[in-house]
């Protein structure tokens, strides 16, 4: 690399002079002109500076664009030593901090840091850097350990079982893609949580690759129905999660995965990690093909029962709901397509009848079938039921949203018991229960179908709200993201300017800042059924 004091490359090269001990020598990026000239660089070529002296060809750099990058990777290295250091700290000031105390670490990022270091203690983790060939490669195997801790914690027992992102991360050294998906993925995240651009940049670049690899494979006939692809969207959902870099980013992706699933056929998801993938996941497939509100192959036999083999892990009380929830997206299709007939005076008014008493029909049976499925695996949950406690003795974290409802009777205005259960698996399960049958009585006041009564729809939603203090003190990790769905059909149940309704968009405000999640901070507004209903039957 040629000296910076000395951009003549004919000069006698001056004698190397030792660096000051303790000072660290600077890595200059600007042109060798801005360098002499000393004035500032914005480092392309030709410069702006070069190009308003009207002298685009002397702009010349001492360094490649090869070298820079290289430069560029040892700023990111440091920057990741400084995050070891932090590491270190935190560790040396939770040890110091007496068992029991209320100093305890309490937020996501430092339960995070808690889960790495009791692994591996901070004089292990710089021992195996100071091995380690390559500082960078280490610290992303560490940011990835730190992904798969957030988004696949353990013991699955307590919160049912989550995807296998281990054994996903295992496959990287056999995939280019998955390799750099982990990376950008794993970046984002770190970048996101801790609020350090320089890696959400790094993540971001990466994501931009990442995204033209998969369009490739994508369009092959072939790899299109490998493993690889498939786990790339379920890591590119994680990414716009946070990223939200446009509108509809995460549903486009789910509906990509969606596709995928279908080419695949269940015969690929009976065991392992093609097993993971969907049934670990089914609930987020089954609520997306809700979302979209279309018929879909999640309702056909074959994928409602290869995919749980008689020698593998059977169907828990989620995956019971889950059996009748997917025939929910074919129902909403049709109410769709009777609301467009009606508005365009499509059909003649005895067939236009007819479908409105077959929707009718419909919606009676399926939240016939979901009131069942409560009495059948609710209500004798082996684990226990829900039970309710004040305010007071749950105990609600004060930077939580207190909810308040009002009752529906007097009109007063009162903080409702929270609902608290057994375990996370019938909290979740609960509350899509409620959501589901939200789905099927609709948002519309047309009165085009009645399944539920305005007090029935406004007590589930305020259920859902009440199972909230539970679910946020109870969830590990980023598990959090399974309240999408569920809070955005409470939200639509609400009307506008209610007290119930503004404690939604407080929480979404919450869960959007604490995790650093942009969907909940976007009103997780592509979960919405409400708003796709509305314009597909708009005139």
């Amino acid at each position: 690399m040629v000296d910076d004091k000395a951009p003549n490359s004919e000069a006698a090269p001056a004698k190397a002079q030792p660096p000051l001990a303790g000072k660290k020598s600077r890595r200059t990026l600007s042109c060798l002109s801005c360098q002499k000239r000393k004035v500032k660089c914005d480092r392309v070529k030709p410069c702006r500076a070069c190009c308003m002296r009207g002298v685009p060809a002397e702009c010349d750099y001492g360094t490649t664009k090869h070298d820079r990058g290289f430069i560029d990777q040892s700023d990111l290295i440091e920057q990741l030593r400084a995050k070891v250091r932090s590491l270190e700290q935190k560790l040396n000031e939770q040890n110091s901090v007496p068992h029991g105390s209320a100093a305890a670490i309490s937020d996501a990022s430092d339960k995070s840091y808690a889960k790495t270091n009791t692994v591996s203690s901070a004089a292990s983790l710089q021992k195996a850097l100071a091995a380690s060939p390559s500082p960078g490669r280490f610290f992303m195997e560490v940011f990835v350990g730190e992904l798969i801790n957030a988004f696949a914690p353990d013991p699955s027992d307590i919160h049912g079982r989550v995807f296998d992102l281990r054994s996903a991360a295992e496959k990287r050294i056999f995939s280019p893609l998955l390799a750099a998906g982990f990376d950008a993925t794993a970046l984002i995240f770190i970048g996101q949580r801790d609020q350090t651009q320089k890696f959400v940049t790094a993540g971001n670049n990466q994501y931009h690759r990442v995204l033209k690899m998969l369009q490739r494979i994508v369009n092959d006939p072939q790899q299109c129905k490998s493993t690889e692809a498939l786990t790339m969207v379920v890591l590119l959902t994680v990414i716009e999660a946070f990223n939200q870099s446009s509108p509809g980013a995460i549903l486009k992706h789910q509906q990509g995965g969606l596709e995928l699933l279908r080419l695949r056929t269940p015969y690929r998801h009976r065991t392992g990690l093609e097993q993971s993938l969907f049934v670990d996941l089914r609930m987020f497939w089954v609520t997306t093909a809700i979302s979209n509100r279309k018929a879909t192959f999640l309702a056909r036999n074959d994928w409602m029962t290869v995919p749980w083999p008689e020698n593998g892990p059977q169907k828990d009380i989620l995956h019971f709901l889950l059996d009748i929830a997917v025939e929910i997206p074919a129902f909403l299709g049709d109410y769709d397509a009777f609301k467009s007939a009606l508005f365009h005076d499509k059909l003649p008014q005895d067939e236009l009848i007819s479908m409105q008493n077959k929707i009718q029909a419909t919606a009676i049976t399926l939240d016939q079938r979901l009131q069942l499925w409560h009495s059948i695996n609710a209500s004798t949950y082996e684990h226990g039921y829900l039970t309710e406690q004040s305010a007071e003795e749950f105990g609600n974290d004060s930077s939580v949203p207190r909810f308040h409802c009002r009752d529906v009777i007097t009109g007063e205005i009162s903080q409702p018991h929270v609902l608290v259960y057994p375990d996370l698996l019938l909290a979740t399960t609960m509350c899509l229960y409620r959501a589901l049958r939200l789905v099927i009585a609709g948002g519309d006041s047309d009165g085009f179908i009645m399944v539920l009564s305005p007090s029935e729809r406004y007590q589930l939603a305020v259920d859902i709200c009440r199972s909230i203090p539970y679910y946020l003190r109870t969830v590990p990790g980023f598990l959090v993201s399974r309240l999408m769905f569920v809070l955005r059909v409470a939200f639509d149940t609400f009307s506008e300017g209610t007290i119930e309704r503004e404690f939604i968009q407080q929480l979404f405000g919450y869960v959007g800042e604490k995790y650093h999640f942009r969907v909940f901070a976007n009103q997780c507004s592509e979960s919405s059924t409400a708003v796709r209903a509305n314009r597909s039957s708009s005139p």
